[in-house]
């Protein structure tokens, strides 16, 4: 649901903590970070619009996606999304902004070839790329910092009005940028993807997300994107090793308000 006009922080849904292998109760990656004034998606993987409709939110309500890299598990919902746009319903809509790294011109191009009717239709397509560095959007400081996992990833942080502020690490390895992207946060969404002894590269383990949260001095950490090697493995108990503060074991439709 939206938030109230009057509020100035943030609200975090998880819409979707697993990966790319289905299982019955994670979707893959997905979240929606709304303001006062903006909602948006921090990617937008396969099921990803069927979590944010059991949030009560409509799509006419978002105002941007923000793709953390062109993995299919964290982008595929979005050509339903924009076939789901071309509806009479939303003709005239306000328009819809995308945002990610060089490639994203390309990837809507080869898109388009595919599914035609991705195409925007009635309503306003306004596509950016993104380098390393700040922008402002719907009343929020959004920083993009590269992540070590592809050539193309880029985390996110946004900081609203308030000085509320949640970062998204994307898939992630092991890298300095990280504690950059997630200094002083308030609510730091990590990568945790297989438990510590079943270290894959290209991903964290729990105890390294947690590290990664501690160097930055983050006041909380939501561990997501899990692989069903995490299944029975308590990986709150692994970030604590490593990480003092507030964890939580993300799930999809789990929410914070930040203020």
């Amino acid at each position: 649901m939206p938030v109230p006009a009057s509020f100035a922080g943030l609200r975090v849904t998880v819409l979707g903590s697993g990966t790319a292998i289905p299982v019955k109760d994670r979707f893959p990656a997905g979240y929606l970070v709304q303001s006062s004034s903006a909602a948006v998606l921090v990617d937008c993987g396969p099921g990803t619009l069927r979590r944010l409709a059991q949030t009560g939110l409509d799509l006419d309500a978002i105002d941007a996606v923000f793709l953390t890299h062109y993995h299919t598990d964290h982008c595929a919902d979005l050509g339903p999304l924009l076939f789901a746009l071309r509806s009479p319903r939303y003709r005239g809509r306000k328009p819809l902004h995308l945002f990610a790294a060089p490639g994203l011109v390309r990837f809507l191009d080869t898109l388009a070839q595919v599914w035609p009717w991705t195409l925007p239709r009635d309503y306003e397509l306004h596509v950016r790329e993104l380098s390393p560095g700040r922008i402002q959007f719907g009343g929020m400081d959004v920083l993009a910092v590269p992540i070590r996992h592809t050539a193309q990833s880029l985390g996110y942080r946004f900081t609203s009005a308030s000085g509320a502020s949640a970062a998204f690490s994307g898939d992630a390895d092991e890298c300095e940028e990280l504690v950059e992207l997630a200094r002083g946060v308030d609510l730091f969404v990590c990568d945790a993807a297989f438990p510590d002894a079943q270290r894959v590269e290209g991903h964290l383990t729990p105890g390294l997300a947690g590290e990664h949260a501690a160097k930055a001095g983050a006041r909380a950490l939501w561990l997501t994107h899990f692989y069903p090697e995490c299944e029975g493995v308590d990986v709150v108990a692994q970030a604590r090793r490593t990480f003092a503060g507030e964890i939580v074991a993300a799930v999809d439709l789990l929410t914070r308000e930040l203020a």
